[in-house]
């Protein structure tokens, strides 16, 4: 047998089961220690791998060691992969990811949007892992908590090499876990990525793709989100401030609405409404009743989601939205509303309006406050595609799920 059939015989052991290995040390395979696995370098370490396992050599390189590195060579062009997370923290990686455990639902989201071999995440958040319909291959993976209460024994039980965490909200909570994953393990990599902000989810898109070797895959992703996104931005550009429509939004709680800091109100400016509300430092203020009426909003977006047995996708439920609905119209005083008059009063569900599917909820927003400008957006058709193509699940929209009502 050549070596060039020793070889191939060794890159044969990519499509081996996974295995864990710790992401430091150096580049497998990089005997020099020069940082760059040559072609050289890789066909070295193959045939010292092979004499090792098959005619009683003394090398040092293992089965997970030559996938590695056929991995390294293969996705990062032999050099180490630099990578700077939502906080500016740069993390270098020497191997791919084998153990990923994700405290975040929209790094999971994301991750599987790239296309990554989700055998490779080992442990979930609670609230992921209660998802059984959206995410049901991780029903049987390891249940971590959540950042406000995790299971930091069953994170480390798992053997991660990677652990993603929130960048910019909860941070104190984020930063405590971060900090005991590095005491504990310091060979675990720790990335913190928000995706579900507007602003950073591109970059963050094509950051984590470049992570697990999927760039083709990450701008096709991408270049979807953005043509969704600048859709909804070209449309409301030209409309000047004292014309976009007057918007109350309310959060999931009676008369508890957004303001200027709620990522909420980010959403419902993008898609070109005003929200009489939006002054003050708290995210989610109480407002008076007699103040939503005497605002006189053309358009009412109801949040819903929390205390909702059916809904989003949890069930194909229409009535319990309707129901919603039905709750805001019958409030006193909102007869007089123009956007009741004008049958202007939606419901959406937290589902597709919050998290990585934000854009799908904003393009509703958008239709619905410029039905004229938007015509030709057709929101359920991004939603569907975004299932079928990105998530790759078998979620038909025609028959399951409910997200918004009328």
């Amino acid at each position: 047998m050549n070596r060039w059939c020793l070889l191939f015989f060794a890159v044969l052991l990519l499509i081996a089961v996974p295995v864990s290995a710790s992401p430091g040390g150096g580049i497998p395979g990089d005997t020099d220690g020069d940082g760059v696995l040559t072609s050289a370098d890789y066909a070295s370490a193959a045939l010292a791998y092979l004499d090792t396992a098959y005619m009683n050599g003394a090398g040092d390189l293992d089965r997970t060691d030559i996938r590695d590195a056929a991995w390294v060579y293969t996705h990062w062009d032999g050099r180490p992969c630099e990578i700077t997370d939502s906080t500016g923290r740069t993390v270098t990686l020497y191997r791919p990811l084998r153990r990923v455990v994700t405290f975040s639902g929209e790094s999971l989201e994301t991750l599987r949007s790239l296309g990554f071999d989700m055998e490779n995440v080992v442990a979930v958040d609670k609230y992921s892992h209660g998802k059984d319909t959206f995410f049901p291959e991780c029903q049987e993976k390891a249940n971590v908590g959540s950042i406000w209460s995790p299971d930091m024994e069953q994170v480390l039980a798992v053997r991660p090499d990677a652990v993603f965490l929130y960048a910019t909200i909860s941070t104190a909570a984020c930063d405590d876990i971060q900090s005991k994953l590095e005491a504990s393990s310091p060979g675990i990599r720790v990335f913190r990525f928000d995706c579900f902000k507007p602003a950073t989810y591109p970059g963050e898109i094509r950051t984590i793709a470049s992570m697990v070797g999927r760039e083709e895959r990450g701008e096709a992703f991408a270049s979807f989100y953005e043509s969704t996104m600048d859709r909804i931005r070209d449309g409301t550009a030209d409309i000047l401030a004292d014309e976009r429509a007057r918007v109350y939004f309310e959060y999931w709680f009676d008369y508890t609405t957004v303001a200027a800091k709620a990522g909420y109100n980010e959403k419902t400016e993008l898609a070109g409404g005003v929200n009489p509300f939006a002054t003050g430092t708290t995210e989610y203020p109480v407002v008076d009743p007699e103040a939503i009426v005497v605002t006189d909003p053309e358009v009412v977006v109801k949040l819903a989601g929390q205390g909702l047995a059916a809904g989003g996708y949890a069930g194909h439920d229409p009535a319990a939205l309707e129901a919603v609905r039905s709750g805001l119209l019958e409030r006193p005083g909102w007869s007089g509303i123009s956007a009741v008059g004008d049958g202007r009063v939606y419901v959406i569900h937290s589902d597709i309006l919050g998290g990585a599917q934000h854009f799908i909820g904003t393009a509703y927003l958008a239709k619905w406050f410029y039905p004229d400008r938007f015509a030709d957006l057709d929101p359920h058709a991004v939603h569907q595609r975004y299932l079928t193509e990105f998530q790759g699940i078998d979620f038909d929209l025609a028959s399951q799920g409910t997200f918004v009502y009328p």
